[in-house]
């Protein structure tokens, strides 16, 4: 059985033939914290289906289930950038999430604990968001900018928030706790704690 870091190392090669391996190198000690976050996030997502305590049961699993290879990836960039926001290793990780598994997470992003891909194709997490725990997300929603490249749009999301297929939310905005966004949702105001939106502009449902 490989290890976390093999793996990633496997990836890297897989998709850039350039990547740094010195950098690589200097992070293996990151991995610990985000093979530990990553299983958390993983069980979360099986709901006691399948239980998984280590390293290598991880990884196996990862081998087989593309959105929780993304949060794993996401889990070290994340450690990464926290350590060192400019290492030359870190577009190289973005790049090879996104060629792997077709989901784009920004690293500069804070996510919670618990996080659950769904299903993940087509999902994009824009940069310098935060994102609460337990946080669910579905197939094709994408969480961005209205302008490019704006520090003025951040988007805010608090704890156990679900979003369904297909829904975009944009803009400087906050989603409350608990709340739930439907799919094919535009999400372009502030949504209430303990409530559903849905609708293109969304609006309260209940």
């Amino acid at each position: 059985m490989i290890s976390a870091i093999e793996y990633i190392q496997f990836c890297l090669k897989a998709s850039s033939m350039d990547y740094p391996e010195s950098s690589l190198r200097e992070v293996t000690h990151l991995i610990d914290t985000a093979v530990t976050q990553t299983i958390t996030d993983a069980s979360q997502k099986l709901q006691n289906k399948l239980s998984i305590n280590s390293e290598e049961e991880l990884i196996a699993l990862v081998q087989v289930e593309p959105t929780i290879e993304a949060v794993l990836f996401y889990r070290l960039e994340r450690q990464l950038f926290i350590y060192d926001a400019g290492n030359s290793l870190l577009p190289h990780l973005a790049s090879a999430m996104r060629r792997r598994t077709g989901m784009e997470i920004y690293y500069s992003t804070a996510i919670g604990e618990g996080f659950n891909v769904q299903h993940g194709f087509g999902i994009v997490i824009g940069p310098r968001f935060s994102i609460g725990k337990n946080f669910t997300i579905h197939q094709g929603v994408t969480l961005g900018q209205k302008r490019t490249n704006s520090p003025v749009d951040t988007i805010t999301i608090g704890d156990n928030v679900t979003i369904y297929a297909n829904a975009t939310l944009l803009g400087n905005i906050t989603i409350g706790d608990n709340a739930v966004i439907g799919a094919n949702s535009v999400v372009l105001k502030d949504v209430e704690a303990n409530a559903v939106y849905a609708g293109a502009p969304a609006v309260r449902l209940k």
